[in-house]
């Protein structure tokens, strides 16, 4: 879907996850796309998605796409490996605006690489969707996939414990196999784990390259929609539906800026 939006109107963008993460996506919208307005919702009552049935987590994210469906948004980002494992299709059924997830742009950029052997980092729900593995082989079949659960990473960056040896021995713990297993690209299945990049880095070594899908959603946006970019500020309004306080505090770090308000919302 092409779409060329006037110059003259601000366009806006929403965003969702089920907490954090999300704002490692919309870091790479604001930079992409400046003048672009964005509204972002954290659905941190329903946090973390990745332990939830499909069908709830379905419901939750179409819950949160149409809070910002009302908001007037002209495109909605799933910035939530989750939600777009089980929700992706369904919104974007149901929804007449541009509707972006996280996992088609990675699987795009990789697909057409020879002698792929990689490593898809993600919560229970998106490893045992085996959603990456589908969508690379249908493009790729003589790929070597892994899929990895990694159920303590969010919550380790969640409680801002992600420069502690936890963390080290929790990163060891997961990504041991890739260095068994002579893996050469790793993708980071939740937007909560680029935090966690310098440990990964540091633990793999330079061979390995760790893909993080804040940049290809960006340049996914970017190709389909055709914005036109401006010199004006973005404006960003942010609204979570639980633990304000918690969200402006971490939120902070995820972003790389300060958050200053946070509205609470009933969806």
């Amino acid at each position: 879907m092409n779409k060329t939006f006037d110059v003259k109107k601000k366009i806006t963008i929403g965003v969702f996850d089920s907490g954090l993460g999300g704002l490692t996506v919309l870091k790479y919208l604001l930079k992409m796309f400046p003048g672009t307005n964005f509204i972002y919702l954290g659905d941190l009552e329903n946090l973390p998605y990745g332990n939830k049935s499909t069908k709830k987590v379905i419901e939750c994210s179409l819950r949160c796409s149409k809070f910002l469906k009302k908001q007037n948004v002209d495109a909605i980002v799933i910035a939530c490996n989750t939600a777009s494992s089980c929700a992706y299709k369904i919104i974007k059924e149901n929804f007449l605006i541009p509707v972006f997830d996280v996992i088609n742009p990675c699987v795009n950029e990789i697909s057409s690489i020879k002698d792929l052997n990689v490593a898809v980092l993600g919560t229970e729900k998106t490893a045992s969707s085996n959603i990456y593995s589908e969508l690379i082989m249908e493009k790729n079949p003589k790929a070597k996939i892994v899929n990895i659960a990694c159920p303590l990473f969010v919550p380790i960056v969640e409680e801002g414990l992600d420069t502690t040896s936890l963390a080290d021995q929790v990163i060891k713990h997961y990504l041991n196999k890739i260095k068994i297993e002579n893996i050469n690209k790793v993708i980071l299945g939740c937007t909560h784990y680029p935090i966690l990049l310098p440990k990964m880095k540091n633990f793999l070594g330079e061979k390995v390259d760790i893909m993080d899908s804040g940049s290809h959603v960006a340049k996914s946006i970017e190709r389909s929609m055709l914005i036109k970019k401006n010199k004006q500020t973005s404006n960003v309004k942010y609204y979570v539906t639980d633990l304000p306080e918690r969200f402006k505090k971490y939120g902070s770090i995820f972003l790389g800026s300060k958050i200053n308000e946070a509205r609470i919302v009933k969806i």
